[in-house]
């Protein structure tokens, strides 16, 4: 390695040190970045110099970037919630004092597929129903979910009943059905165009994936669900005890 490269790549960490003191000490979760072009002027290096260092920040999870609106400080990673404790969304974004909100994107009745009948246990062809959500916190988008429901079951579900009602308490409620245990099956993935967008982050951005399927106390399967969570607004965490 050349001296010129040696000194691009001790300039671009001695930056990303600077700007990570920076995002950790000096700002605010959610706070906007200069540009790239103002940090270059200030810090008077190169703005690829720049665009090396934030990136790094981005791989650290440190900053996220929003298209056509910029780089923000992202939440620390205790603030971020938790997907190995994601039972209810509901209920965890209450529980951090965070305001929890669903939007449904989309309701429709299809014929089931083979993947997703087998899924749910039903005959191939069997009529379910397609919901897709963006879950949010603080009216910030933080996951997208399509789940897929048993439509023998569920009578006459619309958008209505969904509008202001968590899934899971209509469930118990409106139609008698409680859920008593999940499966969820956790990976790391990057962000679809579709998902993209409706997320408010780049394409291709790191993502978590969720495969969730959940059982009633009769232990009939209610739900299949597929999730996209913003891997800068969520962690993985988990416990084990040495017996």
């Amino acid at each position: 390695m050349g001296g010129d490269e040696m000194a691009k790549e001790s300039l671009s960490e001695k930056l990303t040190k600077t700007l990570a003191t920076l995002v950790t000490e000096q700002l605010c979760p959610n706070d906007k970045l200069p540009s790239e072009r103002a940090l270059s002027e200030q810090y008077h290096m190169s703005r690829n110099t720049v665009r090396a260092a934030l990136n790094q920040l981005f791989l650290q999870g440190l900053i996220y970037r929003s298209p056509g609106k910029g780089t923000f400080v992202a939440e620390p990673l205790d603030d971020r919630a938790d997907v190995a404790a994601a039972f209810s969304f509901t209920q965890q974004m209450g529980a951090m004092k965070r305001n929890p909100e669903s939007k449904v994107v989309g309701l429709k009745q299809v014929p089931a597929s083979p993947m997703v009948a087998d899924h749910l246990r039903l005959n191939h062809g069997a009529a379910v129903y397609v919901l897709d959500r963006i879950r949010m916190a603080d009216h910030r988008p933080m996951m997208a979910e399509r789940s897929y429901l048993p439509a023998a079951v569920l009578p006459n579900l619309s958008k209505a009943l969904l509008k202001d009602t968590p899934l899971y308490d209509l469930l118990e409620h409106h139609y008698g059905i409680h859920i008593a245990t999940v499966d969820e099956t956790f990976f790391a993935d990057l962000m679809s165009a579709e998902y993209a967008q409706l997320l408010d982050v780049p394409p291709n951005s790191a993502c978590l994936k969720i495969r969730r399927t959940a059982f009633t106390s009769a232990g009939n399967i209610i739900e299949y669900t597929m999730s996209a969570a913003r891997a800068d607004q969520f962690v993985y965490h988990v416990q084990h005890a040495n017996h």
